[in-house]
């Protein structure tokens, strides 16, 4: 695979006024970074947690003091702290505060199962754990520490520090808060309130370098087995450069909500882009859809990152109507496939744009993004542009050294210096995806004539149907269509001569049904024969990571 040179970045007529290719990053490391943000916005708000709020100052001494209580407990450099927490005022106050201290962050979903959260702590070795013991009573039972307590005998961790959901909360919310949280206490672990406690405010000394790895950034595991992207400093930094020039938040001016796991890259990235502006971020632990909407209308939003499914969820839920929702600015998706239906569906009742981004955990989060600056160069179905610093190709998926003409499918292929480290101890995957300084996605897709990307499908997603290839969004983006249909996905099923056929998964909208003959029916009259779904299976939910990713494997799977 060759370079690509500015002249074939036919995309950079989409940028801003006054945006380069090139943009200024500070070679510094995070601990830094995140140290002159928080002085220069000392006073502003930076988290509101359920009414608790935090200021800049206050994150960076908590930090601080996190950090030094870290270094008290025996972490050293290059140490890895494991993060399973869910969206309170902890992660952060202990992610910066393990970058401080010259540890690496891993974020893990602490609602996996025993068996994946055993397999990931084994890959990352980390030799200290932050975890919730809360057990969730309402409005759903989730018991937050299980996963991990059920496996901490396999595991060689040094340190547990645990925590509650509910150690920030304003006094009466916290009184109250017995009847949906059972707060617990455990052997062999350490308060993280006494951890805070016995550090001081001073910034520990660092001697990392902004090259270091600086986070372990678990994939979500939908195609397989989860692997450790290495993420350094400079990689963090330079993403949220990047997306700061492309969307160009008003400074002190904006808030997001952040429901999205901080856990996952997106969640993850898109608190520090917050901070960076000097903008406020209101946590939600969760997402329930009454709960999206007040938070909407009370801590008036205007910027609101999730995944297809929230904005379905939302789309049907029947406070839509009369929720206020004139401060959302600007709301993104990543993560999944963004049906056109969905967004004229949102934009409609929300008042407000929808735009699509696409990113990886190995590329540190958003690599192309919809022009925000003209909402008229937004197009709906792409997944934009590249932002600067970024190359995006296509390129043939059976020849990686060859590169697609315009319109021409293949495989995504990304460049530049958001692009992570390697795979943390994992040399065969880290060669089998980055060629010459290109990461291969596993993402089939297209430029357009202008330059702008659009997403088709996962390369392992693809279904053979008589020797056509046939991608699930296909299939999925005309379910879609149907008023019924509030989610959807297709797989790829064996017939007994081993063939492939289209099974499809519908749930449908509250209060509306179908039968599987009028949505075969429905298919049949906007695609060809080839790709009409030959079985329609009517499920009351569909199977979602965490962040509400459809699982079409496990349905694929399951049967």
């Amino acid at each position: 695979m060759s370079n690509t040179s500015e002249q074939e970045r036919i995309w950079l007529d989409k940028y801003p006024e006054g945006l380069k290719f090139n943009i200024d990053v500070p070679d510094v490391t995070f601990g830094d970074y995140i140290d002159n943000i928080c002085k220069k916005y000392s006073s502003e708000i930076a988290y509101e947690y359920n009414g608790k709020t935090f200021t800049y100052n206050e994150i960076n001494e908590l930090s601080n003091k996190f950090a030094n209580g870290l270094i008290k407990l025996g972490v050293k450099k290059g140490d890895r702290v494991a993060l399973l927490l869910p969206n309170i005022p902890q992660f952060p106050i202990a992610l910066y505060g393990i970058l401080k201290a010259d540890a690496i962050a891993v974020g893990t979903n602490f609602l996996y199962t025993p068996a994946e959260i055993e397999s990931q702590l084994l890959d990352a070795k980390p030799r200290v754990v932050i975890a919730c013991t809360d057990l969730i009573k309402k409005p759903i039972m989730r018991d937050l520490y299980q996963g991990f307590h059920e496996n901490r005998g396999n595991l060689n961790i040094e340190k547990v520090i645990t925590t509650s959901v509910t150690e920030f909360l304003p006094g009466i919310k916290k009184r109250l808060a017995f009847v949906k949280v059972k707060k617990r206490k455990f052997n062999d672990t350490i308060d993280f309130m006494e951890v805070l406690n016995s550090g001081d405010t001073t910034r520990p000394e660092s001697t990392s370098i902004s090259e270091d790895v600086a986070a372990l950034q678990y994939t979500g595991g939908t195609t397989g087995k989860s692997k450790g992207a290495m993420l350094t400093h400079k990689n963090i930094i330079t993403e949220v450069e990047m997306v700061c020039e492309w969307v160009r938040l008003r400074e002190k001016n904006d808030t997001a909500l952040i429901v999205l796991p901080l856990f996952h890259i997106f969640g993850f990235i898109g608190q520090m882009i917050m901070m960076r502006s000097g903008g406020k971020v209101v946590l939600l632990p969760s997402f329930e859809e009454k709960q999206v909407l007040k938070t909407i209308e009370k801590s008036k939003i205007t910027i609101f990152p999730g995944v297809t499914t929230m904005f379905t969820r939302l789309i049907d839920h029947p406070n839509m109507k009369k929720s206020e929702l004139s401060s959302l600015r600007i709301s993104f998706a990543a993560a999944m496939a963004l049906p056109d239906a969905v967004v004229k569906q949102f934009v409609e009742k929300s008042k407000s744009p929808l735009v699509e981004l696409y990113g990886l955990s190995e590329t540190t989060g958003a690599v192309t993004f919809n022009p925000v600056h003209d909402m008229n160069l937004a197009k709906v179905g792409s997944i934009g542009v590249p932002l600067p610093m970024c190359d995006v190709a296509i390129v043939n998926s059976e020849n990686h050294n060859e590169f697609c003409k315009v319109n021409e499918i293949g495989e995504i292929a990304i460049k530049g210096p958001i692009v992570m480290k390697g795979y943390w101890e994992n040399k065969k995957a880290t060669d089998d995806m980055i060629k010459n300084d290109w990461l291969l996605t596993g993402d089939i897709g297209k430029m357009d004539e202008e330059g702008y990307f659009y997403i088709i499908d996962r390369k392992k997603d693809m279904i053979k149907v008589a020797g056509f290839n046939v991608y699930p969004r296909d299939v999925e983006d005309v379910l879609y269509e149907n008023e019924n249909v509030l989610e959807a996905a297709a797989v790829g099923m064996k017939n007994k001569d081993l063939s492939e056929y289209i099974k499809a998964f519908v749930v449908f909208k509250e209060g509306k049904t179908s039968s599987e003959e009028e949505l075969i029916e429905f298919c049949r009259t906007k695609l060809t024969g080839y790709k009409v779904p030959k079985e329609i299976e009517f499920r009351d939910e569909l199977p979602k990571s965490l962040i509400g990713k459809i699982l079409r494997r496990e349905l694929k799977n399951n049967q």
